[in-house]
């Protein structure tokens, strides 16, 4: 393991990831309470059959003959965290990679982080393990009372039950792989944004990865120096800086000489909003936040019901027909993909 140190958006352009995202006109949500390890899915289909496209009579099969079946895409999870990021900053920036992804795919800008201590270990710790602060223990940034012996990194999980998968792990915020994420591939922690993109392009090209988190920094370190608020220009351009980061991840992934025969999986999230300048505390500005669930195996639209924190790596799990046992004792749901 390597450890190196109000409404949306219309004009949006699907076109941006054409090829990488298939548009469907579908429906659906999913919720967990954080007070609750039972959330529901729902999700409902919507326009005319494959069927009933025309079929060249080349391509029919003869009488008595099968149609060929349709080959089965190899299922592939890419998990982006956007340190301190506000849903409603996201919205009133310039993003325009995360727009198409959020336009070709399933969100919410109302999703809930943890009710209280919205710090980054806490929330990436939920996101992780699927589970709210009072199960995984981590309430700052210390990462003291962590049970991650207990509820550990679902990335983890998914290795355990398929060791044959390619897994890794990119941050900018050391702490995630040195306290949080283990028993994966790759573990890679380096000093800026800029260089988990070309890790990341780098291992797409020269790699196979089946389930990648990526961690990004410089807008909680906007939000810090000049405030967490959509009024703040400084913190939407770091968006927006982050974004242009994106849309060359996403083109690397587009770029793969085996992309026709892959179903990625996008999901974006944070660990918490922020208030002021700071973070940590119970508001709605910290506790609000945002989910995307982007791909061909998604619903479209943007989900109906309560979508939380815990839920992230836990649709991640779905998409990679890894089960989850009940005996996990997980607060989050897989949402957003076609059922």
């Amino acid at each position: 393991m390597l450890h190196v140190r109000n409404d949306w958006k219309k004009t949006v352009s699907a076109a941006l990831l054409a090829g990488l995202l298939l548009p469907a006109s579908l429906a659906g949500a999913a919720a967990s309470p954080e007070t609750s390890a039972a959330p529901s899915i729902a999700g409902n289909a919507a326009g005319g059959p494959e069927s009933s496209a025309v079929q060249p009579d080349a391509l029919k099969p003869e009488a008595g003959q099968a149609a060929p079946a349709a080959a089965v895409k190899k299922k592939k999870v890419l998990v982006i965290g956007l340190d301190g990021t506000r849903p409603d900053a996201l919205q009133a920036a310039n993003a325009v990679n995360l727009d198409a992804l959020a336009a070709n795919g399933a969100y919410s800008w109302t999703t809930k982080a943890n009710s209280n201590y919205t710090w980054s270990a806490t929330g990436w710790s939920t996101i992780h393990t699927g589970v709210w602060y009072q199960k995984h223990g981590v309430k700052d940034n210390t990462w003291a009372g962590s049970k991650f012996g207990q509820y550990p990194s679902l990335m983890k999980r998914a290795e355990m039950y398929n060791p044959a998968l390619s897994t890794a792990s990119i941050v900018h915020w050391g702490p995630i792989n040195d306290k949080l994420v283990e028993g994966i591939d790759l573990e890679k922690t380096v000093a800026t944004d800029a260089e988990v993109v070309s890790d990341t392009v780098n291992l797409l090209k020269t790699g196979n990865p089946d389930f990648l988190f990526l961690h990004f920094d410089d807008i909680d370190h906007a939000g810090h120096t000049y405030g967490f608020s959509p009024k703040v220009s400084q913190y939407t351009k770091a968006i927006e800086g982050v974004d242009a980061q994106i849309g060359t991840i996403l083109d690397a992934v587009k770029a793969r000489s085996t992309y026709a025969q892959e179903d990625w999986l996008i999901l974006v999230s944070t660990d918490h909003g922020g208030k002021g300048t700071s973070h940590g505390g119970s508001s709605s500005e910290e506790t609000t936040i945002f989910l995307i669930a982007s791909g061909e195996s998604t619903v479209k639209g943007q989900l109906t019901g309560a979508t939380y924190q815990a839920d992230v790596l836990v649709t991640a799990l779905k998409h990679l027909g890894v089960p989850v046992s009940s005996s996990w004792n997980l607060d989050g749901r897989a949402v957003g993909l076609i059922q």
